[in-house]
Formats: C-alpha cells, sequence, structure tokens
C-alpha cells in the first residue's frame, strides 16, 4: 500500500492472534523508529524490544490491566533519552522536544507494522515508576509510550474524522476559508446551490404562468359563452390590435 493508504487505514488493534512474529520483521519496525525526524537530528530515542511473556505480563498490571500489553506478540517500550536534547535546546528541549520526537518514532513504527500486516496500539496510560523499576530504565531517560504489536485478531470499527473545515484554520488561528470545499476540490456544493437556484427560478415562472392564466379565465369567464370560444375570440382582438 502506498503512504496515503497506509495512514488512512490505519487503526488501533487491541486485541492479537497467538501467532510469533519474525525478528526480521520486528527489526524492520524498530528501525522504521529510527528513521523519524527529531529536533536537530539528536535522535534522542531508546527502544527497548519485549517480548518475554512473563515480563509483558507484569508491565500490563501496571499499564492498567490493558490486555493488548499482555496478550501482544511483542511490545517495544520507546523512551527519551533527553541529556542531549535539554544541553542543545534547555527546559523547552528536555519537556517538548524529546515528548515529540518519539512520539514521530512511534508513529512510524505503528504505520509500519500495519503496512506489513500487522496491528499495534499506543499505550500511554501506565505506571512511569514501576515501568522503569521493572525494566531497569535510568533516572535520566523517561518511558514515553507503550507500542503492542501483533497480528489482527480484530475488525476495527470505522474511524470518526472531524471535518477539515472545522478544524484547519488559514493564516490565523480561528481563521476559516468561506467555501473550503474550493480548496479540497470538491464542488458538490456548488452544483447544489445551482441546481436549487434553478428550481426556485422554474418555480417563479410556473407560480407567474397560474398567476396568468386564471387572471385570463376569470376575464372570459365573465363575458359568458363557451370559455375555449371566447378564448379564441380574445385572441383574435389581440392580433388584430397588433395589425393596426
Amino acid at each position: 500500500m502506498d503512504a496515503l493508504e497506509c495512514i488512512s487505514t490505519r487503526r488501533s488493534i487491541r486485541r492479537f492472534l497467538n501467532v510469533p512474529v519474525d525478528f526480521e520483521t520486528i527489526i524492520t519496525i524498530v528501525e522504521s523508529g529510527s528513521l523519524a525526524p527529531s529536533s536537530g537530528n539528536v535522535q534522542d530515542w531508546k527502544f527497548i524490544v519485549i517480548d518475554n511473556k512473563d515480563l509483558m505480563k507484569k508491565l500490563c498490571e501496571h499499564s492498567l490491566n490493558q490486555e493488548c500489553v499482555h496478550n501482544a506478540a511483542f511490545l517495544v517500550v520507546v523512551c527519551s533519552d533527553s541529556e542531549q536534547t535539554e544541553m542543545h535546546y534547555g527546559l523547552r528541549g528536555q519537556r517538548l522536544y524529546t515528548v515529540q520526537n518519539c512520539a514521530a518514532a512511534a508513529e512510524n513504527m505503528l504505520l509500519t507494522a500495519h503496512a506489513l500486516g500487522l496491528g499495534g496500539a499506543w499505550v500511554g496510560a501506565f505506571d512511569e515508576e514501576k515501568i522503569r523499576e521493572i525494566l531497569g530504565i535510568p533516572e535520566f531517560a523517561r518511558p514515553q509510550a507503550i507500542l503492542a504489536f501483533g497480528y489482527p485478531d480484530e475488525v476495527p470499527d470505522h474511524k470518526r474524522i472531524k471535518n477539515l473545515s472545522i478544524i484547519t484554520y488559514f493564516n490565523k488561528y480561528g481563521a476559516r476559508i468561506k467555501k473550503i470545499h474550493h480548496v479540497l476540490r470538491d464542488y458538490s456544493l456548488d452544483w447544489e446551490a445551482r441546481i436549487k437556484k434553478a428550481h426556485t427560478v422554474m418555480e417563479r415562472l410556473r407560480e407567474k404562468t397560474r398567476k396568468v392564466t386564471q387572471k385570463t379565465t376569470e376575464k372570459i369567464g365573465k363575458k359568458g359563452g363557451s370559455l375555449f370560444q371566447k378564448y379564441k375570440e380574445e385572441v383574435k382582438k389581440r392580433i388584430k390590435a397588433r395589425k393596426r
């Protein structure tokens, strides 16, 4: 699948088949994380790959007992190593850039797994200190995410996406383009407006014709005689009047 298809069809998978994933595939997924962008290319991340079921069960107990952490084929714990980032970018680098960098790496791995036919889930709810203790993560590093991977054992529901016209601004926060559908090359709204306008014009013409017919009928009816005959006589009179 191409990149756009991969992005648009990826969903979080939390139920996995009891099928192991080969080492080459695991390394391919992890390597994709290392190819993510990072501030100043510091690559301030560390990846802990876990396939030991006893260890995964311990991590699950301190991750709100989310079953995907225990039942996955393998886990990747993404850690930030912010010493170098803080040295270059100060407190903002330590608090923000390291989080952004690890998030980019995590998304790369989730997309790669999907492209390879696996499912994945991003777990952020866990006891950070317990995870640090279990995995022996040093104080200068911080666990940012637990990624659970495996072959899917579920078909996820259709994802509801917010309309771009609601979440997209131009040049200023809150500034929207009135005709955003033009930017998105969706001209169906224009056609609907034209059709509605055409219907309105036709309705006006019908109403005008109805009133003229009613007025003529009433005028002829007052003079008595056959309605059709009176109508013919009225037409003849108008023709004669024009010739004069």
